[in-house]
């Protein structure tokens, strides 16, 4: 699992946690895998880092983690998910 952040976009305030587990996530192992992307929107809703995951273990990973974290997945064609933090947090 790796990630970039968007030029010019401001981070979220949970970005030190994601960033967190990403780098804890082991590197793939040998062999063949799907890229599958993952979107990031901050506050303000604009996107912001692009998290890649390798396979779809890696996917779910990052979709449980993010949702525990109050993020909410939103509907889209350009990102095999697409969550936002939201501006307040319960």
């Amino acid at each position: 699992m790796r990630s970039h952040l968007i030029n010019g976009a401001a981070k979220s305030a949970l970005d030190a946690q994601i960033m967190a587990f990403v780098s804890k996530q082991a590197a793939c192992p040998p062999g063949p895998s799907v890229d599958l992307r993952v979107g990031l929107k901050n506050e303000g809703g604009a996107l912001y880092r692009i998290i890649t995951a390798n396979g779809m273990i890696e996917l779910i990973r990052a979709d449980k983690f993010l949702a525990s974290l109050g993020c909410l997945e939103e509907f889209t064609d350009e990102f095999d998910c697409l969550f936002s933090v939201p501006a307040m947090r319960i």
